[in-house]
């Protein structure tokens, strides 16, 4: 089984009225459209795209939707907070799901992963992409790390295309 982590792209400064209505950037937004042709590079056929319902993070979804496919399902248990167990239970409600993207925010997603392969510690920057493999079903200290892409490389991917 494959999972997938996108952390949402730049949205600014958290807002005074409250950071749950944070938007997308217009750089974050750029920064994720310029991210498309990598992605569709790397071949990401998610089954499922399960999407924290904040703005920010369901925007972003949607633009990885647009690039490879699909079409992102908002889940509460994605909110800021979430554990792999909040992660695991949004993945159940597709059980034939073999290719599970979550898209979410931070500490949460490094969190996750640490917990699920052991590592000792993982750096997710906005826009940034990891992808973990596991024999089986996903549990703690069953994954590995495939690949984690900064996302200072979509830019240089976007100026050689």
């Amino acid at each position: 089984m494959i999972l997938y982590f996108l952390r949402h792209g730049d949205a600014g400064a958290p807002l005074p009225t409250g950071d749950d209505a944070r938007e997308l950037s217009e750089r974050g937004r750029a920064a994720l459209r310029a991210a498309a042709p990598l992605w569709r590079r790397l071949n990401l056929r998610p089954d499922v795209v399960i999407s924290s319902p904040l703005p920010r993070a369901l925007q972003t979804a949607e633009l990885l939707c647009d690039a490879v496919g699909g079409t992102p399902t908002a889940d509460d248990g994605l909110r800021p907070g979430a554990s792999w167990g909040h992660l695991a239970r949004a993945m159940a409600a597709h059980p034939d799901a073999r290719r599970v993207m979550f898209v979410g925010h931070e500490p949460d997603l490094s969190a996750a992963m640490v917990e699920l392969t052991g590592a000792a510690s993982v750096r997710m920057r906005k826009g940034g992409l990891a992808c973990l493999e596991f024999y089986g079903v996903p549990e703690p200290g069953g994954g590995e790390i495939a690949w984690l892409i900064d996302p200072d490389l979509y830019a240089a991917d976007d100026e050689g295309a």
